[in-house]
């Protein structure tokens, strides 16, 4: 844990000496963090839409973290907060100014929100305990990491044409255009399937909705129908639990196809985003 708190590995700091903060810091922050890692996550989520925090409160954070890895704790206090982040006069009296304490505990909401989004799947975390302002570092349990799937994101997985003659690009990539024009959903699309099937079942579905940290997993095989028309198969899984939400067979002519499957898409996401608010296991 000295490396991760100290400049250089070459430094050594007693235990018996290590101020009061540091050491709370160093017996709650995971020791396997490096410095480098605690690092990247600050940057990554003062850099992050998916944190609320404001500009100051992003510095905020920025200090603390600095003066706990440089090993200056002592650095790490409400006036100085207040006066080298705040702007605060070098009169200001924490006693009878509370700004530091109130913002530290909207900083620490902050990050909570952050981790509920985005910052689900970093690698490592930073908490602010109450009581203080030093931070911790820890790397969350992969269940911890997976909790969060964003119920405005879609992983379009794969939709096969089987046996049909195609000029201009394939259905998927017109698919993923169309969805992600739509301003209510995010888009994550891989590779298409090596395996020749386009229909997911739950447990590739669950393992692509915790891998790109989103709620829907779309998939479908298209296949000709009559009088020119295209058929094609859609599902929708949950990505949090791989439960099959819904299933249709869409007809149309090639053109028209791709903006039926989003539209069709779209309207049982957003039904079954509304029941699994705060009720994961519905029946289908």
């Amino acid at each position: 844990m000295e490396t991760l708190l100290a400049k250089g590995r070459n430094v050594k700091i007693r235990k018996a000496r290590r101020p009061r903060l540091l050491r709370q810091s160093l017996d709650q922050s995971d020791p396997s963090v490096t410095r480098e890692e605690a690092l990247a996550a600050t940057a990554e989520a003062v850099a992050s839409a998916d944190f609320p925090a404001s500009a100051r409160n992003r510095r905020f954070l920025e200090y603390v973290v600095r003066h706990t890895l440089d090993g200056n704790p002592d650095k790490i206090s409400g006036y100085l907060v207040a006066t080298e982040v705040f702007g605060r006069e070098p009169d200001f009296n924490p006693t009878t100014d509370p700004i530091v304490r109130i913002e530290a505990a909207k900083l620490r909401r902050d990050l909570e929100v952050y981790y509920l989004k985005s910052g689900s799947r970093t690698p490592v975390r930073i908490t602010l305990p109450r009581g203080g302002y030093v931070p911790v570092f820890h790397r969350p349990a992969p269940t911890e990491r997976s909790a969060f799937l964003d119920p405005q994101a879609i992983t379009v997985h794969d939709l096969k044409e089987a046996g049909m003659a195609r000029s201009g690009p394939p259905l998927r990539a017109r698919v993923i255009d169309h969805l992600a024009r739509q301003a209510e959903v995010s888009v994550f699309a891989g590779p298409p399937s090596a395996s020749g099937d386009g229909l997911l079942d739950s447990e590739t579905a669950r393992e692509l909705g915790r891998r790109n940290g989103t709620r829907f997993i779309m998939s479908g095989d298209a296949h000709p129908g009559s009088d020119g028309e295209v058929v094609c198969t859609a599902r929708l899984h949950d990505g949090q639990t791989g439960r099959l939400l819904w299933s249709a067979d869409i007809a149309g002519g090639a053109d028209v196809l791709p903006e039926a499957l989003v539209a069709r898409t779209l309207s049982a996401r957003r039904a079954w985003a509304a029941k699994l608010d705060g009720t994961p296991d519905l029946p289908v």
